[in-house]
């Protein structure tokens, strides 16, 4: 934050400094319009724009997360996105607008002047934003992108653009390691993810092609030499490494510019995004609504850092409920019920210390509220636990040799230092002591020792899932390519077809009716507004339950 605070300041004096001159009569001239990028004003804004984009608020992280069922949201019930949702285009035209033309300006900038630190640098984000949208939305403008003499850009196929991703990362790589750019211009406050370290960002730009490759594991044929790239990668084993997180930091301040989490909106009055019960149970061990949940009976310690009951023990809720489990409250994917809908705001269960930044369940119950001390969390990109994930994933499909336990082991341990380092944010927080911590990895192990090859990759990627919480592009794809983790399925409850209250009261039936569920979409609707209204080159999906992307197989 105060590196923002500080770039902010910076800009406001130039611009004040720029507007006094002699010259303010000149009317050839705009100081406020710079026809030279100035690459240490381009790469923080960018950088924040992307987070903005990929997470919380306005934006994909919200609505996306009922899709993978780690929230509720009642605006997006039973994949209900249509072409006109908010969240999803919002951020397809920030990244278009904004993000990736900053990138594109930084790259053409920096190359002829032999900046190529910051040149590998926008290579690699601008490498990561474009997979992230062909995940999301498969075929789209890529080679014709950002060129002023055409107007209606036509898409690539997923493929090729997942083939040039992969060779920018190749480029970004190479300015990264150039051993005469770093006697010349480079990043360093101006960088909000590694400070200009070039050694953290080549290995980050391994990560990220990584993840590229894994992505695409089922239709390797696709990329060119898949496999002596992958080789390479593991070879090398250059990867993030532990506090190596790509992530960005939210901070307290709100002034000159609120950079709180933006989930923490989700203190203010009526919400409309609630944690999924099945999430919840997944994670407390319960199997009223998930009859083959693979940590039955395991009760997760990362729970009170991820979700604050507003009530306490023997509270009842504002007005009949539909889903209540000990003091936790939510509704139902797809809920039919009576009481989905009813005024619950001081009674709901809310976003958890590491989702937002703001409040611990210490067990004591009480409404939340916004305070002074709240908001200071991470947007997740890609972690130090996702890459544990990632490799156990590739040594459990026969793509690479190693220990796949070993790596599930090791995931979540630094799942669980990745919410400490988030409790500690606060005082009077505690973290997850090593006891607990030791105590529920053994148990997740001892499930896997007794599971079968398909259920040893359903607990990987189930941890996986649990990790990325609020990085639910992750897990889209994730469930897509493998088929978990596996998402609410009304089959699977107690009472066939319904949802399952744990008790049944006064103000909660025992059995909670839901419409049929839709088919899972593949893909996200293109912009209407913004785009297919607007390119010739660009035709709407007709049936989203049919892949888009060529690695959705």
């Amino acid at each position: 934050m105060k590196n923002i605070i500080r770039i902010l300041q910076v800009l406001a004096v130039v611009v004040t400094l720029n507007g006094c001159t002699k010259d303010y009569l000149d009317i050839n001239k705009d100081p406020n319009s710079p026809t030279v990028p100035e690459l240490n004003k381009l790469l923080p804004g960018s950088e924040l724009y992307m987070v903005e984009a990929l997470g919380q608020g306005d934006f994909i992280g919200d609505n996306l997360s009922s899709y993978v069922h780690q929230l509720v949201s009642r605006e997006v019930q039973n994949y209900g996105m249509g072409t006109q949702a908010n969240n999803p285009y919002n951020t397809w035209n920030y990244l278009y607008t904004y993000v990736l033309k900053d990138f594109d300006a930084i790259i053409e900038s920096a190359e002829p002047e032999g900046n190529l630190i910051y040149a590998g640098i926008a290579k690699t984000l601008k490498a990561y934003t474009f997979s992230v949208m062909v995940d999301l939305w498969g075929d789209i403008p890529f080679s014709e992108f950002n060129l002023e003499e055409v107007l209606a850009p036509k898409p690539d196929t997923s493929k090729d653009i997942y083939n040039a991703l992969i060779e920018l990362l190749e480029s970004g790589r190479a300015d990264l390691q150039n051993a005469e750019a770093e006697n010349l211009l480079r990043p360093g406050s101006d960088d909000f993810f590694y400070a200009g370290d070039k050694g953290k960002w080549v290995k980050l730009n391994n990560t990220i092609t990584l993840k590229l490759l894994l992505q695409t594991r089922k239709a390797k044929s696709d990329i060119t030499d898949w496999q002596s790239k992958l080789n390479a990668l593991i070879s090398g084993n250059n990867f993030i490494g532990v506090e190596e997180d790509f992530q960005f930091w939210y901070k307290t301040e709100t002034s000159p510019r609120d950079m709180r989490h933006p989930a923490l909106s989700n203190y203010s009055g009526q919400t409309t995004h609630f944690i999924s019960p099945y999430f919840y149970e997944t994670m407390n061990g319960d199997t009223y609504n998930t009859t083959d949940n693979p940590f039955a009976n395991i009760e997760d310690p990362r729970i009170p850092y991820y979700f604050v009951n507003q009530l306490k023990t023997g509270q009842a809720s504002e007005s009949p409920h539909e889903y209540r489990n000990g003091n936790f409250m939510s509704i139902f994917f797809a809920s039919n019920g009576p009481n989905s809908a009813g005024s619950n705001d001081k009674s709901l269960t809310k976003l958890g210390i590491y989702l937002n930044g703001g409040k611990y369940d210490d067990g004591q119950g009480g409404a939340v509220s916004v305070l002074d001390t709240y908001g200071e969390a991470p947007h997740k990109l890609i972690t130090y636990a996702s890459l544990k994930f990632m490799l156990a994933e590739l040594t459990l499909a026969g793509e690479v040799s190693g220990d796949a336990k070993s790596l599930l082991k090791e995931g979540i341990e630094a799942s669980i230092a990745h919410v400490n380092s988030v409790a500690t944010k606060q005082s009077e927080v505690p973290t997850i002591s090593d006891t607990d911590r030791n105590d529920f990895v053994n148990q997740i192990l001892s499930r896997y020792d007794a599971a079968d090859a398909n259920g040893k990759m359903r607990i990987v990627m189930t941890q996986k899932w649990i990790a990325n919480i609020f990085n639910p592009v992750e897990s889209y794809n994730d469930h897509r390519r493998t088929g978990f983790p596996i998402f609410f399925d009304p089959a699977k409850t107690q009472d066939p077809g319904n949802g399952v209250n744990p008790v049944e009261a006064e103000r909660s039936p025992k059995r909670v009716p839901l419409t049929n569920i839709a088919s899972f979409p593949r893909s996200l609707y293109y912009p209407t507004s913004s785009e297919t209204e607007l390119n010739p080159n660009m035709a709407q999906k007709t049936n989203l339950s049919t892949p888009f992307v060529f690695w959705d197989k």
